[in-house]
């Protein structure tokens, strides 16, 4: 019995020291970026605690819309003050309580919320998710987040570093054992959004595959429909025209495969809103907005020259909502 005890205490210390290293590994470059004041989820989150009620157009979604929705351009199109709220991975459960803690600090009009089939699938990506949420000053938003934004799995993920940091490590390892192009550190960043200078290369252009689907992606409605209806409601009670967009991909990319599953299941979700604006920017205005794969930086993400014809494209619908 001893032995086994033993054995119990050697493996738990073991478990501990394993994480306490994984912990610093991931975290320190995290405290360091913010001691600095180059993280982005405290910038962005600074803009929004330390400029009370100054903006009236909040943007929400994934890095697709942090890299898509410029600023600078909506701003001076619409005559109004914008900030990209928009994070790394953005899961639709996240936007939720992320738009809680923001109302705390902002009394903005407009709300666009930025979706696609990633961004309620099966794969969470708890660490983008809890970087997000640590520059909550709600404790309450936060702890609401974890337990019930995510419930068991959430708390795992939230206390085990191992946990947390799992799809990273995956990548390390695979590093160690391929030519992986490094990434550039992220700059140009302004209101939350990512000026990106990068434009895709031909042969990333030739390794693009279908776009996301309900055969390559595990899209859970049922929570999809959950978190939606919360948002809905809680920009209905504030006042705050709500308008969602599904962004675009490279023209390339959409070639491959002709499923219309995306845009489909969107398009008849949001016909049931008659007062939430649907749109899809991969054929809005087409003749006028025309993409080419120049205007990305890889295979979803677009790059400033593509965020110009973006921005613009909201900056249009915008318009085109105040005229009815």
């Amino acid at each position: 019995m001893k032995k086994f005890l033993k054995h119990i205490s050697l493996g738990f210390l073991l478990f501990v020291i394993i994480n306490i290293i994984i912990l610093i590994k991931y975290e320190l470059p995290a405290y360091e970026a913010i001691k600095n004041k180059t993280h982005k989820n405290y910038l962005k989150w600074d803009g929004i605690h330390n400029n009370t009620n100054t903006y009236d157009l909040i943007i929400l979604g994934s890095s697709r819309a942090y890299t898509s929705l410029n600023p600078k351009v909506i701003d001076s199109g619409l005559n109004l003050k914008s900030f990209n709220m928009a994070t790394s991975s953005q899961d639709i459960t996240e936007s939720y309580y992320t738009l809680k803690e923001i109302l705390d600090y902002q009394k903005p009009k407009y709300l666009v919320l930025e979706t696609y089939l990633g961004s309620c699938d099966d794969f969470i990506n708890y660490y983008q998710v809890y970087s997000n949420a640590s520059f909550f000053k709600s404790s309450k938003h936060k702890y609401d987040l974890v337990i019930d934004g995510y419930g068991s799995k959430g708390i795992v993920n939230y206390l085990v570093p191992m946990m947390k940091f799992n799809n990273y490590m995956k990548q390390d390892i695979t590093s160690l054992f391929s030519k992986k192009k490094s990434k550039a550190p992220k700059l140009n960043w302004y209101k939350g959004f990512h000026y990106d200078t990068t434009v895709v290369t031909k042969d990333d252009i030739s390794k693009f595959k279908p776009i996301p689907s309900f055969k390559n992606k595990n899209f859970n409605k049922d929570r999809f429909k959950f978190y939606f209806d919360k948002i809905y409601e809680l920009a209905k009670t504030n006042g705050i025209k709500l308008i969602v967009l599904r962004t675009p991909y490279p023209p390339s990319r959409l070639m491959l495969d002709s499923n219309t599953d995306e845009n489909g299941f969107y398009k008849n979700y949001f016909s049931e809103f008659k007062d939430v604006g649907y749109y899809d920017l991969n054929r809005y205005k087409s003749n006028k907005f025309n993409f080419t794969d120049n205007d990305f930086s890889d295979f979803h993400h677009a790059n400033g020259k593509g965020a110009e014809k973006i921005s613009q494209q909201l900056v249009n619908i915008i318009k085109a909502e105040q005229l009815n």
